[in-house]
């Protein structure tokens, strides 16, 4: 209906007199109502519609009529009267329209409080078209964005206690078109965000908080449709991973706009959501329960989306508290089910359309309103279970027991938490998809901010014997999967490595000389790994030439990188070499990916060994750089503005280059430098202003270029760089020409980069093969202390 539009045309496109002409139109074509009348119907409530929306903005005349023939009665009346659905979807909309276009606040008003809206809500539509509720979802949604503060009165009967818009899109919640089920959250939020005590004292008690189980229920029966689909590879991994993350965002602006029911939320999401299909699967692995895969990578998910929340917390205690209260461990053993009333499929008809007396009965005692209900057992014992799970009527409920372990009154009867017992098996596992999601898990645990937490799950500073054994016995588990053969991924090795840095940071940690004895056997380990595979010729050329990019990256920066697999964790993708796929997730394919990352596990290692033996003070020096010297010109980052180093030779040339132009900077002067460094090829150019400044155009390290003076033109240098990358399988590269004034340059220039990268290659290699012989040799020497203290025993 955008003809609401032409207002902007004139009033001579409406005048009050076609507007009565209409109305008196449409309640003569409205006496029969058949397959002849029915467009002409249509064609009439729309132009009623129309003109309305025009009154309203433009002359008020057009409202006081609409008001005077009481024409949304008439409307409601012809729709009822009507069988076609062309008439019910015209009439549908029109009262969406205009909820969503009139401006007038007293003819907003007048339309919210006139009773046909609630008949418009409780009307019995059939629900079996599709096209009936998109429609319906639609002027539900335009009701409940004219509902504020001020008129939410009109729509919550106080006398009965019902809330129709509320209690009819709830219904909804489940329905199979994702837009319906869209529209149906908005209208939840939104009127959950109104600020009137007692709509918050509805929205926390029965029946109401039937949406929460029900809710709940549904969730888990879409994680487990969604780990079915994803582990048999027949959808699409983001984008059902997507949308179990866009329900998240619902239930972060449940938390945010009504905090009053966050208890009642976490109850229900514990109780009918996680504990049975999460936590469920890491103790049974059960039909009704999600996979062990799928239930870290969600758990995950809770924990970062909800890290605001005590529903957070919550899981992390259960997940890692080393002990729970009996009770507790019953709830999480003997779970108490979903509701009779829910059902997964969508259907508009439930177990409490029956029971329409209990509904109102029970919503009555709220507020002290006596009414009467036939007792039914069946009811009774659904409202008593509900209630009790959701901590509504007693303390015999999950967030009650969380809340008294953050107590730690020790008054209750502990057991062993199997759960925290399952998980820690876990890392023995060999499986990388496994091993990662977990160690992903543990990882944002760690970095979780309520320190309270942590120290429940011995996670904080290990003050007492049983924290450092605990703490050892992971850390020796830790140190096993780097001994795995053949080794895991990247993705999982930084995880392990940081875990344990982490750990070793925390606090003081006393080793264990078991765990001391693991650590010199991996680092041993990796070390004649590397030696072997340093004399290999074919392996050799790439350690040589990748061993700083590795070395910053893995051993430098090991602690800031951020492998979040995500969507990859358990899907067939990471068992496929696919070059798009970043190393870090994905086995090696070919000589330099392999000696890759083998390097980068070496270095980080290295880091995890001497993090250690410098906390346990056997090693005073630390960790050995592999680097010894800093060159200022490694730091230069191509298009900023550097000094030059006293005493370097520039050279002018003037250059021009080929593929790859971003990675080039424009000559604006015309006239460029070579610069002469020992590690790097820099092409600049000096700084009009200020001459003593030049302005890098391009940067690269010596061992990645490749020299040859023109044949045709002896002042002319053809320069081949390489563009380093730690990742790809491909590897790429820049054509730079340099043309000097004299050909004597060129020869200068080309004999010093030939020269500097002879040089640096024996550079490089030796630094190399020092740092293994030094690591060999502590080894070695450990080794050999510790067998003479087995000698003198």
């Amino acid at each position: 209906m955008n003809k609401a539009n032409k207002k902007q045309n004139g009033s001579s496109d409406y005048t009050l007199e076609q507007y009565k002409q209409h109305y008196q139109e449409l309640l003569q074509y409205s006496n029969i109502i058949d397959n002849k009348s029915k467009q002409l119907i249509c064609e009439k409530v729309e132009l009623i519609c129309e003109f309305s929306i025009w009154g309203d903005q433009n002359n008020s005349d057009f409202f006081d009529y609409f008001f005077e023939e009481n024409i949304a009665d008439k409307l409601l009346k012809i729709m009822i009267r009507s069988s076609f659905k062309e008439i019910i979807i015209g009439i549908i909309q029109s009262f969406a329209i205009l909820l969503a276009n009139l401006t007038n606040k007293e003819n907003v008003n007048y339309l919210l409080s006139h009773p046909v809206i609630q008949d418009l809500i409780m009307y019995n539509y059939d629900f079996t078209d599709e096209e009936i509720v998109d429609y319906y979802i639609s002027l539900l949604k335009s009701l409940a964005l004219r509902i504020d503060e001020d008129n939410v009165q009109l729509f919550f009967n106080q006398r009965m206690s019902l809330f129709p818009l509320l209690w009819q899109a709830t219904k909804f919640y489940n329905h199979k078109e994702i837009m319906v089920r869209t529209a149906v959250r908005t209208i939840i939020l939104g009127i959950m965000k109104i600020q009137n005590p007692v709509l918050k004292k509805y929205l926390t008690r029965f029946p109401f908080i039937l949406f929460f189980v029900h809710f709940s229920c549904y969730l888990k029966h879409v994680w487990l449709e969604a780990n079915k689909e994803v582990l048999e590879g027949n959808v699409d991994v983001k984008e059902k991973m997507d949308d179990l993350v866009d329900v998240f965002y619902f239930l972060n602006d449940i938390y945010a706009f009504c905090p009053e029911i966050s208890h009642i939320l976490d109850n229900s999401l514990l109780t009918y959501t996680i504990i049975p299909a999460m936590l469920g699967g890491i103790l049974f692995q059960k039909k009704e329960t999600l996979s062990i895969s799928f239930t870290l990578h969600l758990t995950n998910h809770l924990i970062n989306n909800f890290n605001t929340t005590n529903l957070s917390k919550n899981i992390i205690l259960l997940l890692f508290s080393p002990s729970l209260q009996k009770k507790l461990c019953h709830l999480l053993e003997f779970n108490i089910g979903q509701p009779r009333s829910y059902l997964y499929s969508w259907s508009f008809r439930n177990f409490w359309d029956q029971h329409q007396d209990v509904l109102v009965s029970q919503a009555n005692q709220l507020f002290d309103i006596q009414s009467y209900a036939f007792k039914e057992e069946a009811c009774d014992k659904e409202i008593e279970t509900i209630n009790k799970a959701l901590g509504i009527t007693d303390n015999d409920h999950v967030l009650f027991y969380c809340k008294q372990l953050l107590l730690n009154n020790g008054q209750e009867e502990m057991s062993p938490n199997k759960i925290r017992t399952n998980l820690m098996i876990y890392l023995q596992t060999k499986d990388d998809n496994l091993l990662f999601l977990l160690l992903n898990l543990i990882k944002s645990v760690l970095m979780f901010k309520e320190k309270d937490i942590l120290r429940i799950c011995l996670f904080q500073e290990a003050n007492t014997n049983i924290i450092m054994k605990e703490r050892n016995q992971i850390i020796y588990q830790l140190l096993d999967i780097f001994l795995i053969d053949p080794s895991l991924r990247l993705c999982t090795i930084i995880l392990t490595c940081q875990i344990i840095i982490h750990f070793i940071n925390l606090d003081k940690l006393i080793l264990e000389r078991e765990t001391i004895n693991k650590l010199y056997e991996v680092y041993h380990y990796t070390i004649i790994k590397m030696n072997q595979m340093i004399k290999q010729n074919q392996y050799h050329e790439v350690i040589v030439s990748q061993y700083e990019i590795i070395y910053n990256k893995y051993n430098q920066n090991l602690k800031i990188l951020k492998p979040n697999l995500d969507y990859l964790a358990f899907s067939p993708i990471i068992d496929k070499h696919d070059a798009n796929v970043d190393l870090m997730y994905r086995q090696p394919v070919g000589l330099k990916e392999v000696a890759i990352k083998d390097l980068a596990i070496f270095f980080m290692i290295d880091l995890v060994f001497f993090q250690i033996i410098s906390q346990e003070k056997i090693n005073q020096n630390g960790n050995l750089q592999v680097l010894q010297k800093i060159n200022i010109t490694n730091s230069w980052i191509i298009g900023q503005n550097y000094e030059p180093p006293d005493g370097c030779q520039l050279l002018s040339c003037r250059i021009s280059a080929k593929t790859i132009k971003d990675k080039l900077q424009p000559c604006t002067s015309g006239e460029c430098f070579w610069m002469e460094d020992d590690e790097n090829f820099i092409i600049m150019e000096t700084q009009i202003v200020k001459k003593e400044w030049a302005h890098i155009i391009y940067h690269a390290k010596i061992k990645d270029v490749e020299v040859m003076i023109d044949r045709g033109e002896p002042r002319k240098l053809n320069v081949n760089i390489k563009i380093s990358s730690s990742n790809s399988i491909k590897e790429q590269y820049q054509d730079v020409q340099l043309l000097f004034d004299d050909c004597t340059y060129a020869q200068k220039t080309k004999k010093h980069i030939d020269d500097t990268r002879k040089s640096n290659s024996k550079k490089s290699s030796q630094i190399i093969e020092n740092r293994l012989t030094q690591g060999l040799q502590v080894c070695n020497e450990y080794f050999k202390s510790i067998k003479q203290q087995e000698q003198s025993q």
